[in-house]
């Protein structure tokens, strides 16, 4: 009787009302399949062409960036001549020539034909051949370069034999003076193998294969490959003055991927899969367990992620009982995360660094530098920070803490670098500025007017490197706190106007006036160090004196307000860009950091100003002045305010 059950039961199985979810489900993942396997191919065939085109795009500026820029350099040779209705001396020709060769990274030499006739041309070495050479002389290009004349337009032709030997691209610029009247050419050859080995270079990082040819044509490509032109490669026009040329781009090997039939296959097989499953599940009761079981691997899949972050993760309620933590806890501060759980917070703290906390804003996440303990008693630096967020509705804070320990052993010991190199250097830097400073003086003869330039120079620039080292040992003395300053009661006015004597050599050499407003405030006294405000005073007057035009005024003024007493020193140059000012305090930082700067520094004055400043208890700033210059100030409590503090 139970077998014969058993039986009936297992027949139920086979009745084909059982199977139509199933093969219904079939049939719609089978046409799901195919159109998404369609998708996909469309869509990677899409994301190739996409890519193809931006790469061809970037080929194609690279090549009109490479090419146009030396025929550029023709049409401005042309506007100079225009200018000069023609007439310039060789002397002056030869200058402009050699600039242009000399800026033009693919032109192999330029050369002048007014009236046809080739007479000058740069370099000459080499093409003494071409001199002379009348273009009508040339029966094969004479037509064309006729032709280009009548046209008044100029032509990049090529390659072609030259007079001079060798081949080359010829960039014929036909010249019309502002009258109207015709010249004659300019002519500039091109060598264009090294653009050649470029852009296959540069093709080869893209792994596309690349050729150029002239629009229309028949013949074999100029560079590159010309079989591009007849496979399914991308063709665009190119933008080249005097030329109608095509670039051709296409991958070097088709993109990896999946066919058609691929997803096909793989779609089949997920949707008997799927189907199999969907049969199963119909009698299946556990859903109930299937759930918990991804609740459980979930959770264990956050555990995961946060035990493999290197940085300690701490939760904690908001009274600072620890909740949980992560495995690197045991790495940082070798406790085993179970040693943790219930404990406070301040454990984790070296004794007084728990007071800081109650300074922390609750949501912010900015880190703050302190220093912890770990389970061992010793104490290290690390960087800590803190969020607020809620678990099982109660209010929790999740902390993130970083060793920085190894951090603050590399900045010490570069540091230390800085400060051993420059007391080094700084020695035989005073004996060679001192041994200049004799030859200039005369200590070793008469000398010529070559000479003593050379020697004024190298003064002026062992000086400069002198100011440099001067620089970088205060800024290692203000990083480690290990500048002393002697404060003292003085009054600003005296101070201010010594420092203005002191920078008026400099002023007068630039041809620039000193003025100080104010002069009469006398009781304004200060509880500072002499010395510091004089650099400081001396470093924003030497930055305005510089930037200032020949014949500008440069204002020293002082006012009080609001217990304090405020400096400005302003100039009339041409101000601080927008973009650079929020960088203006910060180290070795330039509006013009270039080799071409007309104003030379090292970017350290104002930073070290900054410093020396907020070490007597003050603030320094920037604003535009009214009159379009710079104005530098900085701001000083006034003494009888401290006396009262």
């Amino acid at each position: 009787m139970e077998q014969s059950r058993v039986s009936t039961h297992q027949s139920q199985w086979l009745l084909p009302w059982q199977w139509l979810v199933p093969l219904f489900c079939l049939l719609c993942a089978g046409i799901v399949t195919e159109y998404q396997s369609r998708q996909l191919v469309e869509q990677r065939q899409n994301q190739a062409l996409q890519q193809l085109i931006g790469l061809s795009g970037q080929l194609r500026s690279f090549v009109e960036s490479e090419l146009n820029t030396s025929l550029y350099m023709s049409l401005g040779l042309a506007s100079h001549l225009r200018a000069s209705d023609g007439k310039l001396s060789e002397k002056e020709m030869l200058f402009l020539l050699r600039n242009l060769l000399e800026q033009g990274k693919h032109i192999r030499n330029i050369g002048l034909a007014p009236d046809n006739v080739l007479t000058l041309i740069y370099p000459v070495q080499g093409n003494e051949r071409a001199l002379g050479l009348d273009y009508k002389n040339l029966p094969q290009q004479w037509p064309e370069i006729k032709q280009l004349i009548e046209d008044k337009e100029p032509k990049l032709v090529g390659p072609i034999a030259l007079i001079q030997g060798g081949e080359g691209y010829i960039y014929r610029l036909p010249l019309f003076l502002n009258d109207g009247s015709y010249w004659g050419i300019i002519s500039t050859v091109l060598d264009l193998t090294s653009f050649n080995q470029m852009l296959l270079q540069q093709a080869n990082s893209y792994q596309v294969q690349v050729g150029i040819r002239k629009k229309n044509a028949s013949s074999g490509a100029l560079f590159g490959y010309s079989h591009l032109f007849s496979k399914d490669a991308l063709i665009l026009d190119l933008n080249i003055k005097g030329a109608e040329w095509q670039i051709a781009v296409r991958f070097m090997d088709e993109a990896a991927g999946w066919g058609l039939w691929q997803w096909r296959l793989l779609g089949a097989s997920l949707s008997v899969v799927f189907c199999l499953m969907l049969a199963w599940l119909l009698h299946s009761y556990r859903r109930s367990a299937l759930f918990a079981d991804a609740l459980q691997d979930n959770e264990m899949y956050s555990r995961r992620i946060m035990n493999s972050v290197v940085d300690v993760i701490v939760t904690t309620d908001l009274d600072g009982t620890i909740d949980r933590v992560n495995s690197a806890v045991s790495t940082v501060f070798g406790y085993l995360p179970i040693q943790l759980a219930g404990q406070p917070f301040s454990v984790l703290l070296a004794p007084g660094q728990a007071a800081v906390l109650a300074t922390l804003a609750p949501d912010d996440g900015a880190a703050v530098e302190l220093q912890g303990m770990r389970y061992s008693g010793e104490i290290f630096a690390m960087d800590l920070s803190r969020n607020r967020t809620e678990h099982q509705g109660k209010a929790r804070y999740v902390w993130l803490i970083r060793d920085i320990s190894e951090r603050k052993k590399v900045e010490q010991l570069k540091n230390e670098f800085v400060s051993t190199v420059s007391h080094e250097l700084r020695t035989p830097l005073t004996a060679i500025s001192g041994a200049l400073g004799l030859a200039v003086g005369g200590a070793l003869g008469p000398l010529n007017e070559k000479q003593q330039h050379m020697l004024v120079l190298a003064q002026q620039n062992s000086q400069r490197l002198g100011k440099l080292i001067n620089d970088l040992l205060d800024i290692e003395k203000l990083a480690v706190n290990k500048m002393q300053f002697k404060l003292r009661l003085w009054p600003l006015a005296e101070l201010v106007r010594q420092a203005i004597d002191l920078n008026q050599p400099v002023a007068l050499q630039r041809q620039v006036k000193l003025e100080m407003l104010s002069a009469e405030q006398d009781d304004l006294w200060v509880e500072v160090d002499e010395v510091r405000v004089q650099q400081v005073m001396a470093n924003l007057l030497a930055n305005a004196i510089r930037h200032s035009p020949v014949g500008a005024v440069v204002r020293v003024t002082m006012e009080s307000y609001a217990k304090k007493v405020r400096v400005s020193v302003i100039d009339q140059g041409s101000g601080v860009s927008d973009s650079f000012e929020p960088r203006l305090f910060e180290k070795f930082s330039q509006a013009d950091s270039s080799d071409r700067r007309q104003v030379a520094g090292t970017g350290l004055g104002l930073a070290i100003c900054k410093d020396l400043i907020k070490a007597m208890r003050g603030e320094i700033g920037y604003q535009r002045s009214e009159t379009g210059g710079a104005c530098f100030y900085f701001t000083l409590p006034l003494a009888t305010e401290l006396s009262l503090e």
